[in-house]
């Protein structure tokens, strides 16, 4: 394994238990957080799913998945650095449709990965 396949693995794994520890952080520190314009609130929320959206991108090379399989990712990852995005928006119809957007998406990812099972299933 090279220098920078080892440093790209190192990264993704520090982002991946970064994401993990401010998930944790979020749950056990959220009573606490009333910011009354809310940006650290946003911050705290939007954390790990921008962390896990940018290391999830950033195991695509490690990981090698086919064409397909790639674009499905990809799309996975966008939606989690979409949502983060959304928490630092205020309350209104653009970030209610965008809501929205990552909701379609992710219901999109999770269909696409039913319908494959069952496809590979139906198979055998």
């Amino acid at each position: 394994m090279g220098i920078m396949q080892s440093l790209l693995r190192w990264t993704v794994f520090g982002l991946a238990v970064l994401a993990l520890a401010a998930s944790l952080g979020m749950l056990i520190g959220n009573p606490r957080v009333t910011i009354p314009d809310g940006s650290l609130a946003a911050a705290v929320s939007a954390a790990p799913l921008l962390l896990a959206g940018i290391a999830f991108v950033m195991v695509q090379p490690i990981m090698r998945p086919g064409s397909m399989e790639l674009v499905k990712n990809l799309l996975l990852a966008a939606t989690f650095l979409l949502w983060g995005a959304i928490q630092f928006l205020p309350d209104n119809a653009f970030a209610k449709t965008l809501g929205n957007l990552v909701i379609a998406l992710y219901v999109l990812d999770l269909a696409w990965i039913t319908l494959k099972a069952v496809i590979l299933i139906k198979q055998d």
